[in-house]
């Protein structure tokens, strides 16, 4: 579980007030059960004394007798615990077969048995019949035995709360996860717009979430409508830029007509920039990869056959593009462009999905690119070679276009020694 999520937050506080409960429960109840405990076994001790003291006289020679005793086998067993005895304060009249040979005091107050083992002991004066002196009788049962009993009782106790507590448990993360299914399904809608593959969010069913529901579906509209005046004032300039361009061209002298065409191509190159951030912020593009391969590959044909290489495309089962199409084509155009312009013989466009998206490469059998060279090579404008004709911005507009997309590009060396670029695109979901 992702630590400080809500559902980790909600079943941890849900988990550490269960438990608490569950002890205070456990100390109550046990509680209730000692005393109910202790109660029952005073009320055996006391129904006990009753018994000796109605059977205690004096007979008509002054001798003390207990006729009959009390008939529970537990005074009769050697040591038991459980003893009675009659004393008059200095010396002991009648005892228990249990207590053998020993007993409780004089003074009936012995809290242990001849064993030294400790005992609960009940103790209540009275006078008996032929004599009017005051007399005790101790009955005593051992202190172990209400241990015992109370550990009965407590451990079934302990093992029904521990089921409740884990039944309690269960019960609360099935109950958030039912809590927090309005979350996820919110969630999945939202990168369901996100990939482009719906346009605004559905109404959300739990009112806590309809608020950010509303929020959230002002803010793709507003995206919405930036991005409509973001290409719409990207085309404005284009068209009135276009025109006047065109018109000094025709004025220039030959000198100024390079620095024209430089201006011409660095307009276009802020526009395109400036289209693709917009294109970026439109969730619902998309465009399959495969017909912008083969677009540009016919293109680009003429100048590979006049060169006599061999243009080759392998793009099969790739994820849609989450982006314009039109993008897509100049970013891969402007790369092919550059592999068909330095390759020996073949050039080889290849799309494969992987996990960032979709993944695209321009291979050639070219001379390469040494690796030093390779990241001074996207500056804009750089060009390792000032023989061969170009202005050297296709590998800058390209990275510049694919980060704009959130993509990546990679210049490493291919199978054959020439030049291998790889792009990285978000993919349709």
């Amino acid at each position: 579980m992702t630590p400080g999520s809500i559902r980790a937050r909600m079943l941890a506080w849900s988990a550490g007030l269960t438990l608490g409960a569950l002890v205070v429960a456990w100390f109550a109840v046990s509680a209730v059960l000692a005393d109910f405990v202790n109660r029952r076994l005073n009320a055996d001790l006391t129904a006990a004394a009753r018994g000796v003291m109605a059977a205690a006289a004096w007979d008509a020679a002054g001798a003390f007798a207990v006729l009959p005793p009390p008939a529970d086998p537990r005074f009769d067993r050697p040591l038991s615990g459980w003893y009675w005895q009659v004393s008059d304060g200095t010396a002991v009249l009648a005892r228990a077969p249990s207590l053998v040979t020993g007993n409780l005091g004089a003074d009936g107050a012995g809290r242990t048995g001849p064993d030294g083992a400790s005992l609960v002991a009940h103790v209540a004066r009275f006078t008996a019949p032929g004599d009017g002196r005051r007399l005790t009788v101790t009955v005593t049962l051992p202190a172990a035995e209400v241990v015992a009993e109370l550990a009965a009782i407590r451990r079934p106790l302990a093992l029904a709360l521990a089921a409740l507590g884990a039944a309690l448990l269960a019960a609360q993360v099935l109950a958030v996860r039912a809590g927090l299914v309005d979350l996820t399904r919110f969630a999945r809608a939202v990168a369901a717009v996100r990939d482009g593959r719906g346009e605004t969010l559905p109404p959300a069913q739990a009112a806590e979430l309809r608020p950010l529901s509303d929020e959230l579906t002002r803010l793709i509209a507003a995206n919405a409508a930036q991005v409509a005046r973001a290409r719409a004032h990207a085309g404005d300039l284009a068209h009135a830029l276009k025109t006047p361009l065109a018109v000094l061209a025709n004025r220039a002298d030959p000198e100024d007509t390079a620095l024209i065409d430089r201006m011409d191509r660095i307009i276009r190159w802020h526009l395109k920039r400036a289209r693709a951030a917009a294109a970026g912020l439109d969730p619902t593009a998309h465009a399959a990869v495969a017909p912008v391969l083969e677009d540009v590959a016919l293109v680009l044909t003429p100048e590979a056959r006049r060169r006599g290489v061999k243009l080759e495309i392998a793009a099969k089962g790739v994820p849609d593009f989450r982006g314009d199409a039109e993008d897509l084509a100049e970013i891969v155009g402007a790369l092919t462009e550059n592999a068909v312009k330095w390759a020996r013989s073949s050039v080889r466009l290849a799309a494969a999905p992987c996990l960032d998206g979709v993944q695209i490469s321009i291979t050639d059998d070219g001379p390469g690119i040494p690796e030093p060279d390779r990241a001074r090579l996207l500056a804009r404008g750089a060009r390792l070679d000032e023989t061969v004709p170009g202005h050297g911005l296709g590998l800058a507009i390209a990275t510049d276009r694919v980060a704009a997309y959130g993509g990546r590009l990679d210049i490493g060396q291919s199978e054959g020694g020439g030049l291998a670029v790889t792009l990285t695109l978000p993919a349709r979901g």
